[in-house]
């Protein structure tokens, strides 16, 4: 198999070869003498194979050999290359990937990461230039960069990996016997369910994939697999586990039966939960007039839910500080590590995206263990986030199909795919408009807004702003910079605003604005006040001019001063001080810094009895991305200061469970 797949340019294809061949190990120097006793059982099981799966490009060059015992060290040093181990991965399945390939080394672990998620994209039609960044180019001036042939065989990959992953509707109904429905998004319908196979409950994502592909978004598909199984890789190895655990992904021709998997009217078809005892029918197979293409994305069930869910649950829909600061420490990790190894920015981090699950199994005994503690190792200093066993949760960061994983796409214009969760979108975006860039600044934000969710309770801020709207005036004065045409800069922004306005076949126009970026842009303003560093103005001052000009009381008081302005002028200095009246009053109740709102009261002193929490939350929300607190700045502020270990201490009391992640250590 090595053999063929280092000589041979072809397209390569999957193993028929047993897993044994690829013995698993502990070690992680990557050096070849580590693989010598592997490749003798991998010569051996060569040995045994009668036939190898080789394409017609590679028999028409050059007959593959059997691997002779005396090639062993070129074959050795050849296995330390990861473009060599590439080209072999992309043999295996996803079962070799995840529990064979993945654990002989570090070096084959990324391989394997990589080459899963290159599976995932091949398996719905998506590029494999998502992981790389790397536009997919397969033309030039020339012609073709690639012989029929060779496409040929791309496409028979394709098809090849496609039909390996495809199950049956008895597999659908017999694997998963009970079902329960938890929520619907724009592309997916998630279900709660009881695999057989394991004896547990599980999490099962669906999605239609011809309906997305139908839409023009195949993209957001490969996605969330792509970045799913990448990000998976990070738990499975210790070295995060704030992400949601994806377990293995399979495609079938029907959607799961809403008579017996539930949905948002009935959600619980079959009970609260499985009985192994109750006896019924299973759901007849649909005829062939209801076959497609569903994406069944099987992921660890976390219990506690959202972490939104999780604090209306709470008495009087409030977490503890600490609890808060540790959920919050979590959420920074996640993303630091993401971006870190994979370039990840998310763009739509919200409490909503971030999932609770136990740290402990269910049979701990929480009187013998009263505290858990989760140990981060971040450069030289060692978080310990401790706290009551009963209460140890572990912040799961999901939903990736708005993630991007380019670094070319860093600096560039922002496109609609940024505009994901409307009342989360940076004040940059809706103040520079065409001239805003793509980055991390959009996650940063999005922290931010989990933060005051965090400390805040209850809802959102959008929901605690919910009275709060746009003044008049100031509305009229975006209107003409957002929607009318003659304005330029704005393109992306008046295409989101106008998105279900169209022209019919006589030329009415039907569909109503989205006018949600209004209120929006108004309630960052009420929150945090108007920037008095006013960014970019120089370039892109027309929405500044628009700010300053409607909420700031100087109009009217100028025009009071000079009698001999036009009525006109007067009226609209009046008008102006309406705008800049109402903004006054709305900052009176929801300013983050004086607001008498409960909710952003308690926010207020509870962040500004903790060390640097006002602070924190106030770089977290600027309206300069260049100055947002990146996640690793977040982690080693003087907020999370608290939580660091003293060296000169011991690790934790004799009775604590401990849970260490310290891949990002020094010490």
């Amino acid at each position: 198999l090595c053999a063929n797949a280092l000589e041979s340019s072809g397209i390569p294809r999957f193993s028929l070869v047993s897993n044994s061949i690829f013995a698993s190990k502990n070690s992680c120097d990557g050096e070849p003498e580590s693989f010598s006793r592997d490749l003798v059982d991998m010569t051996d099981a060569m040995s045994d194979c009668r036939s190898l799966p080789t394409s017609p490009i590679a028999k028409a060059r050059k007959k593959v050999s059997h691997i002779r015992r005396e090639e062993q060290c070129a074959v050795l040093e050849a296995l330390t290359k990861t473009e060599n181990l590439s080209q072999i991965f992309s043999y295996l399945g996803e079962k070799e990937l995840l529990c064979t390939a993945s654990l002989v080394c570090s070096k084959w672990a990324n391989t394997a990461t990589d080459a899963h998620a290159s599976l995932m994209l091949i398996s719905v039609g998506c590029s494999t230039s998502f992981i790389s960044g790397v536009a997919d180019e397969t033309c030039g001036n020339d012609g073709p960069l690639i012989d029929e042939s060779e496409n040929y065989f791309a496409s028979s990959m394709e098809s090849s990996i496609a039909k390996s992953m495809e199950r049956t509707w008895s597999f659908l109904n017999d694997k998963f016997p009970w079902a329960a429905f938890l929520s619907e998004g724009a592309f997916k319908r998630v279900y709660r369910v009881w695999n057989s196979s394991v004896g547990a409950e599980e999490a099962v994502s669906v999605m239609d994939v011809d309906l997305i592909e139908s839409t023009g978004n195949k993209n957001v598909v490969g996605a969330e697999l792509a970045v799913s199984v990448m990000l998976s890789s990070l738990v499975r190895r210790n070295i995060c586990p704030n992400f949601v655990l994806t377990r293995g992904v399979f495609t079938c021709a029907f959607e799961p039966p809403a008579s017996h998997w539930g949905c948002e009217k009935t959600k619980r078809p079959k009970g609260d939960f499985y009985c192994p005892n109750q006896r019924g029918r299973k759901p007849k197979q649909p005829g062939s007039n209801k076959r497609g293409r569903y994406q069944y994305i099987r992921m660890e069930l976390c219990k506690h839910g959202d972490v939104e869910e999780y604090i209306k649950r709470q008495p009087d829909q409030v977490i503890a500080m600490h609890e808060a600061r540790c959920i919050l420490f979590q959420m920074a990790f996640a993303l630091h590590t993401a971006g870190d190894r994979f370039g990840m920015k998310h763009y739509d981090v919200k409490l909503l995206n971030f999932f609770l699950q136990s740290a402990n199994d269910t049979d701990i005994c929480e009187v013998d263990n009263p505290h858990t503690v989760l140990r981060y190792g971040v450069g030289s200093h060692v978080f310990s986030l401790r706290v009551p066993t009963e209460r140890a949760l572990i912040a799961k960061l999901a939903d990736y199909g708005t993630a991007n994983l380019s670094a070319e796409t860093n600096g560039q214009p922002v496109t609609l795919a940024q505009f994901t969760t409307i009342e989360n979108t940076p004040p940059d975006y809706l103040i520079l408009g065409d001239a805003a860039q793509q980055g991390f600044g959009h996650d940063c934000f999005g922290l931010g807004l989990c933060m005051l969710h965090l400390f805040t309770g209850l809802a959102p801020y959008e929901e605690i702003l919910e009275s709060v709207t746009c003044p008049t005036n100031l509305k009229k004065k975006l209107k003409r910079i957002w929607e009318d045409e003659s304005s330029k800069g704005y393109d992306v922004i008046r295409s989101l605003i106008l998105s279900d306005v169209y022209e019919d076949e006589n030329g009415n126009t039907e569909g109503e604005p989205d006018e949600t970026v209004y209120d929006t842009l108004y309630r960052f303003l009420v929150l945090i006040g108007i920037p008095k560093d006013q960014f970019e103005s120089n370039k892109q001052g027309k929405v500044w001019r628009a700010i300053t000009s409607s909420l700031r009381s100087l109009d009217v008081r100028s025009t009071r001063n000079n009698p001999h302005r036009s009525l006109s002028r007067k009226a609209a200095a009046e008008h102006v001080g309406v705008d800049a009246a109402q903004y006054e009053n709305d900052r009176k109740i929801f300013s983050l810094e004086f607001g008498t709102d409960p909710c952003i009261t308690r926010a207020r002193e509870s962040l500004q009895s903790m060390d640097g929490g006002m602070e924190l939350l106030y770089s977290l929300l600027s309206f300069d991305p260049q100055k947002r607190a990146s996640p690793l700045a977040v982690i080693n502020s003087s907020f999370m200061t608290s939580l660091r270990e003293d060296p000169n201490q011991s690790i934790a009391n004799e009775p604590d469970i401990v849970h260490s992640f310290m891949a990002y250590s020094t010490r």
